[in-house]
């Protein structure tokens, strides 16, 4: 799901429903109550019907409903068939919503009567008990209406009008845990399902949108029924229905990689909206864009993995979009919003996170897509779009995209804008930087989405797999970026003389309780007067870093991290003509004479009598020290080969005094 879609759905939510404007605070809170305990129900019964519903694999689902695009009424069955993993099945177990009447339940050609039923959680005793590594075949007839519960961006299963075209459809969005409010099911994102039909009987006015191929469209009196096939594996809550007056517009993407066939891309629209010139002015335009991305990502992440059935949108009023597999749910078209839930199908439908605290899978990699479709195909739009990001990442001083516990039960953190959206794919922006070779960190992706395909993964199966395709060690970079929290500000200043440039910068974090330092790879953009601009890379270790460099060309400025790498703050960069080689800064006035020199130099430091002299080259190393009690010391340079060195003068603490160039000349 695009970040907006949360904030955008519940704007939109109240814009639709005057009873969500004048609600009172009192109903408001019942609301929040009800949806509380809805959760709190429903994770005890997943947690007691765990046992029971990992006893078996699914490998199929044959929905076959009757929908319509005015209410949210449901009826008609759903088989199931699975593979059995445990030593003997007895007691078959799924979820479906209170609200439905269950009519009957066949298993294995046998109608079962015992059938215990707790809330949403309904076990059904099997008469014939299936043994290890057979298959069991079940069929569920049940009627009723969808609930109207709280979850990820509304109902499971919703009704509604678009706003904007005046559109009625029915949908489904079961993102998190929303699949058992319209359809019996076992949530468990571990069991993919290895193929799923979803027909759809609906009035005959009425197109149906949804997962795979559309095989058939079969004409029953006053009704059709849609009949959807999809071949790859999906995880239950990427199956999805869209119900409306449509009519399809269809584009072709061309691949590299498919050289003499192409990807159809299948998309809903809604009738009276295709030929509106509204939407050929504008959104038919950000739509048509699709093609190209979809081109450029499987360049990038590898071949559109669902290319032999499609790719494609259903319109329905919804704040934003839902990556459901080879068709997203979408409320109207923009480039970005596009690219996002195009990315998905990468990242969320290809390889689906483990669970839902492994979110950063599906979302941190999806936002990435953003900047990625962005630098390349709209680049105009690039940095602002990144530099926005980093900005909202860094409104507050902490918050970490890791979470555990009682979070993974929260929609709201688990689709959190600042932390799961933006600060997940800035990361994999910095991740590229760091891994500082595009074959490789690219390469490195697609190995992992190759390893993985049409199974899940955790955010740590990613790291191990980047580090044993790359050879990098990504343990630092998670703990800062990953599991650590807040962000960095580099307080630097500069000088520039003799052709040697020196940058000072001196690091803090937001949370120093969780990250003290970010040690992190950092660029500094030159400016010369001649030349031309040019870009360093150097590494931030400590606290405060100096770095001397060789730079021919007057330079007249530097810019920090000027492809916004790093998510950090920073204050300056200030011209500090008191800063010399190394980084100090004269406290006392000392003479050195003659210089340049050539055999040997007199160093005058006045009335301080109690110090230590140094002799550094330009990279900082000490080639000549002595502890000195007398205010002139007469020092032999006759060994050092010519160049530029630095003076340093010290007090008896080790505190530097003064500083003075030093040129030697032969």
């Amino acid at each position: 799901m695009n970040k907006s879609s949360i904030t955008s759905w519940l704007i939109l939510f109240g814009v639709l429903s005057v009873f969500a404007q004048t609600s009172h605070p009192c109903a408001k809170i019942k609301q929040q109550h009800k949806a509380a305990t809805e959760k709190q129900l429903l994770n005890k019964q997943v947690l007691s019907s765990n046992n029971l519903m990992n006893n078996y694999d699914v490998k199929f689902h044959h929905l076959n409903l009757n929908l319509e695009r005015t209410n949210k009424n449901i009826s008609g069955y759903v088989r199931t068939i699975a593979k059995v993993i445990s030593n003997q099945l007895d007691t078959f177990a799924f979820e479906l919503h209170q609200n439905f009447t269950i009519d009957s339940v066949v298993i294995n050609s046998q109608k079962e009567t015992s059938i215990v039923r707790v809330d949403s959680l309904i076990k059904v005793k099997i008469s014939n008990p299936v043994n290890q590594n057979n298959l069991v075949d079940v069929l569920i007839y049940y009627h009723g209406t969808a609930p109207s519960l709280s979850g990820a961006l509304g109902d499971g299963f919703s009704n509604g009008t678009s706003p904007s075209w005046g559109n009625q459809v029915t949908w489904s969005l079961s993102e998190t845990r929303g699949a058992y409010h319209w359809w019996p099911c076992k949530q468990d994102l571990r069991d993919k399902i290895d193929s799923a039909w979803i027909f759809v009987t609906t009035d005959s006015t009425n197109m149906v949108g949804s997962n795979g191929v559309l095989t058939n469209v079969v004409t029953i009196g006053n009704k059709k029924r849609y009949e959807w096939k999809t071949r790859y594996p999906i995880d239950y809550y990427l199956i999805s229905v869209a119900i409306a007056k449509y009519k399809p517009y269809v584009l072709y993407a061309k691949p590299q990689y498919l050289t003499n066939d192409s990807i159809l891309i299948l998309n809903y629209i809604y009738d009276n909206a295709i030929n509106s010139p509204a939407f050929i002015s504008g959104q038919k335009v950000q739509l048509d864009q699709i093609k190209p991305t979809i081109e450029f990502l499987s360049k990038m992440y590898g071949m559109y993995p669902f290319y032999k059935e499609k790719y494609g949108h259903s319109m329905a009023p919804i704040g934003g979009g839902m990556e459901h597999q080879t068709m997203t749910t979408i409320g109207f078209f923009d480039f970005q919003i596009d690219a996002h839930e195009l990315g998905h199908q990468w990242w969320g439908d290809l390889v689906t996170c483990k669970t839902w605290g492994d979110i950063w899978i599906n979302e941190g990699f999806a936002s990435y897509t953003e900047h990625l479709v962005n630098q390349y195909l709209k680049p105009s739009s690039f940095m602002s779009n990144l530099n926005s990001v980093h900005n909202n990442i860094m409104s507050q001083a902490g918050g970490s995209i890791y979470f555990t516990g009682i979070d993974t039960t929260d929609d709201n953190r688990i689709f959190d804008s600042r932390l799961t959206y933006d600060k997940g794919g800035a990361i994999i922006h910095t991740l590229r930087f760091v891994t500082n070779d595009d074959s490789l960190f690219f390469n490195g992706l697609r190995n992992f989405l190759n390893t993985y395909k049409f199974s899940t993964a955790t955010a740590m199966d990613f790291k191990t797999s980047f580090e044993s395709y790359t050879g990098l060690n990504l343990t630092q970079f998670f703990n800062q970026w990953y599991f650590g929290e807040g962000y960095p500000t580099f307080n630097v200043k500069w000088n520039y003389f003799n052709d040697t440039l020196i940058i000072q910068s001196t690091q803090t974090t937001s949370k120093p309780s969780s990250v003290p330092l970010f040690i992190t790879p950092m660029e500094y953009k030159l400016i010369r007067s001649t030349g031309g601009d040019t870009i360093i890379r150097v590494m931030h270790a400590n606290a405060t870093e100096t770095y001397t460099l060789k730079v021919h060309g007057n330079v007249t400025g530097i810019q920090v991290d000027p492809n916004n790498w790093v998510i950090n703050k920073t204050i300056g960069p200030l011209k500090d003509n008191t800063l010399d080689v190394q980084g100090f800064s004269n406290k006392m006035a000392i003479n050195a004479y003659p210089n340049p020199a050539s055999d040997a130099i007199n160093i005058e430091t006045g009335n301080v009598n109690i110090k230590t002299i140094e002799i550094r080259d330009i990279l900082g190393n000490v080639v000549y020290s002595k502890t000195s009690h007398l205010s002139d010391e007469r020092i032999s340079v006759h060994s050092l080969s010519n160049g530029l060195y630095l003076i340093v003068v010290k007090d008896s603490n080790n505190n530097v005094l003064a500083t003075e160039k030093l040129i030697i000349q032969k």
